[in-house]
């Protein structure tokens, strides 16, 4: 006795070949997992067409123990930024978490997926990471340590492979403050203080 397979839409329930059905990977809001549905062509031909380009975003609120999903327009996505450019944004972090992969793997530890979770919070208002590339806002404590410290911050970004920091450039007077001080040597108040060269020419006796 001959048995027939009989495939049908998971949307319609029409009948159709079995070489006449596409698989539809759905990531619904209303559902954790993704979800596949055998499908016939012209049925999903107009949404592919018309289809709004969509931002897949996983928030976690702070202290909460799950994320919540999201499904935003590209636009809306975009208006976050609101004076910036949302792809150099996203560049940055990209940039970030390859650096961080790439220390990890100098230290052999493991590495970092990419993205904030499974991540341990950076600190980057420390000598350790002042001055990398990274999503958010820069806040007052890195600006300062940058500007305090250019020298040495710029010598561990390039010997790590990221972009150094220049008054010079627009971008980073904007990100780290116009105080940036000029790729000059200087001499501070205390190295004056503590050189050798330094001669006492005069005592006042009490």
């Amino acid at each position: 006795m001959a048995v027939k397979v009989v495939h049908v839409s998971d949307l319609t329930g029409r009948h159709g070949d079995k070489s006449d059905f596409a698989d539809l990977e759905v990531r619904h809001p209303d559902f954790r997992e993704s979800i596949h549905l055998e499908v016939l062509q012209d049925e999903v031909e107009s949404l592919l067409k018309s289809a709004a380009r969509v931002v897949q975003l996983d928030y976690t609120a702070p202290g909460a123990r799950s994320s919540q999903r999201l499904f935003v327009l590209v636009e809306d996505f975009n208006a976050l930024a609101r004076d910036q450019d949302m792809k150099a944004i996203l560049m940055g972090a990209l940039t970030a978490v390859h650096a961080e992969r790439g220390r990890a793997a100098r230290d052999g530890q493991k590495t970092p997926r990419t993205g904030g979770v499974g991540r341990g919070r950076i600190n980057y208002a420390s000598m350790e990471h002042a001055g990398e590339p990274h999503r958010g806002l820069i806040t007052e404590a890195e600006k300062e340590l940058v500007r305090n410290n250019l020298e040495a911050v710029n010598e561990r970004l390039s010997r790590a492979g990221l972009r150094t920091i220049s008054a010079a450039d627009p971008k980073m007077r904007e990100r780290y403050g116009a105080q940036i001080p000029l790729d000059e040597p200087v001499i501070s108040p205390a190295a004056i203080f503590s050189s050798p060269l330094l001669v006492e020419i005069a005592h006042a006796s009490p």
